[in-house]
């Protein structure tokens, strides 16, 4: 991966979550599942392989009429957990020029078997992923952020995906920081400015999909008179921890927001208000679920009132639900508005590749057998 993968970014403005899944292999299969997101910029292929011992699966894509893809080409990264089982998430790109409505397929050959999915080129390409957190002050000095931190608008930090492909920057005036990127794994890590020591230990983003984002990668300071501060340039890539995988779309939003462990406040909030069976309702729905770094935004004092009122967590909870069932195609730069079974209104809109509900980042879309989850990073509605 180069630097220049980062320039078609400035070019990307519609959201497209196409998928083609391969059906499940026999049980002596090592790859189980692939995915692919393809517009006339390149392709994006996940492929799951459920033993860690067996070496990476061999990837490769046909187009026609524009011809067969070139394998050597393709960029991957890896993880090592899925859960409910052992296995490995591998996430390709090949930035190549392909032709809208062209027809292909991609076979995965593992050690054991080999599996095929095919695909048609989008029209017009998703936003790239992107990485997002925030810097805070430590003041416990625990490298994480606990309710009460306040942000700092100064503080810098580095992106790298190893090599020496990196990027640096200084967070925004309210603390947060965002760069777009091409699916894959990637380091973040604090840089101290002059006067400041980094209490985070470098941390891991995975960007799975095309249109993605990895959100909370939130990076802390303590205060140091003194201190000299870091250099970006002197960090190594750090090395890549596991990341955990979507649940699969055969489970309904409330199994996919246990599975994915980042929506304990959420889930409270549901037992409060006497109405998490919400979750599993028929519907469809989209569910818009704030994680619990989300709900670590909100002031202590608003959040313990939500948390001991009935009446007042179930109103919050109906207005983070949309009835029905929205595709993400027809998202674009302008938006589309939508009312919550809570009354509340939702814009949906993609700025500068990345998707927004309201004022709060999409990370992952989770489909669901009873619609589907939007991961978000802001509370949307707290009253």
């Amino acid at each position: 991966m180069s630097v220049n993968l980062l320039r078609i970014g400035a070019a990307l403005g519609v959201v497209v979550m196409s998928a083609a899944l391969v059906p499940v292999q026999p049980a002596a299969a090592n790859i189980t599942r692939i995915q692919i997101s393809a517009c006339p910029k390149g392709i994006s292929i996940q492929v799951v392989e459920e033993d860690l011992n067996l070496p990476a699966p061999q990837v490769s894509f046909n187009i026609q009429p524009s011809g067969p893809g070139a394998s050597a080409n393709l960029v991957g990264s890896t993880t090592n957990d899925v859960p409910g089982g052992v296995g490995r998430l591998f996430v390709y790109w090949n930035e190549v020029a392909l032709t809208p409505g062209a027809k292909g397929d991609v076979i995965a050959r593992g050690a054991r078997n080999e599996s095929y999915a095919s695909f048609i080129v989008d029209a017009e390409c998703p936003p790239l992923g992107s990485v997002r957190g925030s810097a805070f002050e430590d003041l416990n000095r625990n490298g994480v952020r606990d309710p009460g931190e306040p942000g700092i608008g100064t503080a810098s930090w580095k992106l790298t995906a190893g090599g020496d492909w990196f990027i640096c920057g200084v967070v925004g005036g309210d603390s947060t920081f965002g760069p777009t990127v091409l699916p894959g794994t990637y380091s973040v890590i604090p840089i101290a400015q002059p006067g400041w020591l980094a209490t985070t230990p470098p941390r891991t983003a995975l960007v799975r999909q095309l249109g993605f984002a990895s959100l909370s990668n939130d990076i802390g300071f303590v205060r140091a008179p003194g201190a000299r501060g870091d250099i970006c340039g002197q960090y190594a890539p750090a090395p890549a921890p596991p990341q955990p995988l979507p649940p699969l779309p055969s489970q309904d939003a409330a199994a996919i927001l246990t599975a994915f462990g980042s929506f304990n406040t959420l889930l409270l909030a549901a037992e409060v208000a006497g109405v998490r069976d919400i979750f599993s309702a028929p519907g469809p729905y989209i569910f818009l679920a704030p994680t619990d770094v989300a709900f670590d935004r909100v002031p202590p004092t608003t959040l313990n009132r939500l948390l001991n009122d009935p009446n007042r967590s179930s109103r919050v909870l109906r207005s983070h639900i949309i009835p029905g069932v929205i595709d993400a195609t027809a998202i674009g730069a302008r938006g589309r508005t939508f009312r919550t079974l809570g009354g509340r209104t939702v814009t949906l809109r993609v700025r500068n590749g990345v998707l927004y509900a309201n004022n709060a980042v999409v990370g992952e879309i989770a489909p669901a057998s009873n619609g589907a989850v939007f991961v978000i990073d802001r509370v949307l509605f707290i009253n």
